[in-house]
């Protein structure tokens, strides 16, 4: 196959994302990007990397690996209610080749375009499989969804299914992919980060997270920040009739808690914003947001099923 340069990578990806004339003063092309931001808004920055055999198992699609890249940080602008705009990409192989190269962007691309997202820089190397994003947004001043404001009563939600792309990961690694689990698959490798709903719900939460490495880490991180504990019913926690089927309840139940991966958002709800936050439930039918527990006055995550103390059987997920 032949081989693809630096040079030609670069134009590739200038070419298959949108330029935002507006509000990118210089892009691609200088020794850096010049940007401006309007008067009354401030600036969101994630930076999050994904590595073949740590984040995805290695030889997965080259399409899935573009999506990936620039939806986990997506994913993390969603979570703080802002709205993406610029993204800088390094980018490093082994061996850089066209086709390869070519589904990567189709994969980059066309999450970056449904988002509008402009690729102003970054790097290529040849080196070890590795793609970080450093990616941008912007949110009206102070308007922005932090882990550290629960406080107690708050109702606890998820978004979507939970448990489905960890167990997505495994079929992909043991190369058990059939029609009956096609969905999980597709879950692990195209997750949808909840830009939409983020925005919905921006003026609602009192504080969000987006479950990258299982909700019970996550929202550990929440009580955290937050100096709070929480009471979560496991029964509650939404659980897809496709991964209860092939894993049961107790597995698909540890799934949901530990697997990771997820792209959802864990949120709090305020007792004076469940109104609100109720008759935008009622509004919209895509996405499906389910109560787990509660916030509480005790700094620790406490776990019950059905009233009764739920023990995990296997450990929380640890990046080393």
């Amino acid at each position: 196959m032949p081989s693809f340069g630096e040079i030609e990578v670069i134009e590739a990806l200038q070419e298959s994302t949108r330029v935002a004339p507006e509000n990118v003063i210089l892009g691609i092309g200088d020794d850096a990007a010049v940007t401006k931001i309007e008067p009354g808004y401030q600036l969101v920055t994630a930076t999050d990397v994904i590595a073949a055999g740590t984040h995805y198992p290695e030889g997965i699609d080259a399409q899935a690996i573009g999506h990936r890249s620039l939806a986990v940080n997506l994913s993390d602008i969603a979570a703080m209610g802002a709205t993406p705009v610029w993204a800088n990409l390094i980018f490093s192989v082994p061996v850089i080749k066209k086709d390869w190269v070519d589904k990567f962007i189709l994969g980059f691309s066309s999450l970056a375009n449904a988002n509008n997202v402009t690729l102003i820089g970054g790097d290529t190397i040849r080196g070890p499989e590795f793609f970080a994003v450093s990616l941008q947004g912007i949110v009206a001043d102070n308007q922005y969804v932090s882990r550290a404001g629960a406080q107690l009563g708050d109702s606890i939600y998820v978004s979507g299914f939970l448990g489905d792309a960890s167990h997505g990961r495994e079929i992909i690694e043991k190369n058990r992919i059939a029609e009956v689990n096609a969905s999980l698959v597709k879950k692990f490798l195209y997750p949808t980060p909840r830009m939409k709903q983020a925005k919905e719900l921006n003026q609602i939460a009192s504080s969000m997270i987006d479950l990258s490495d299982g909700l019970y880490s996550d929202l550990g991180k929440i009580l955290s920040e937050s100096n709070k504990g929480a009471r979560i019913d496991v029964s509650k926690l939404p659980i897809s009739e496709t991964l209860t089927h092939l894993l049961g309840r107790e597995k698909s139940i540890e799934k949901a808690l530990i697997g990771g991966d997820d792209y959802e958002l864990c949120f709090t709800v305020p007792k004076i914003r469940q109104n609100e936050f109720d008759l935008l439930t009622q509004s919209i039918q895509e996405t499906k947001y389910t109560y787990i527990g509660e916030i509480t006055r005790e700094n620790e995550l406490k776990l019950l099923d059905q009233g009764d103390e739920y023990k995990l059987s296997a450990n929380p997920y640890s990046h080393f």
